[in-house]
């Protein structure tokens, strides 16, 4: 994969990306836990779908209103 991470301009693997619910820009996002991958964006409930997508921290930082639609959840240890 050529992509770059849109919030920390690090290279993209295979297995470790999403793209944003709004902007459509590639991040970092775990898929194995088991992996130590810093999380570049969040997971999203969508109020008006009932849907769920991921969001990039740019786009979390630009619309308030998101953060309390987003999951947090703990990295693994390294």
């Amino acid at each position: 994969m050529s992509d770059t991470c849109n919030i920390c301009g690090q290279p993209l693997d295979e297995e470790n990306v999403s793209r944003c619910s709004l902007c459509s820009r590639p991040f970092h996002m775990t898929w194995n836990t088991d992996k130590p991958v810093e999380n570049c964006g969040q997971i999203w409930f969508d109020p008006r779908s009932s849907g769920m997508g991921f969001v990039c921290n740019a786009c979390v930082e630009e619309n308030p209103w998101i953060k309390d639609a987003t999951v947090q959840f703990e990295q693994p240890s390294s």
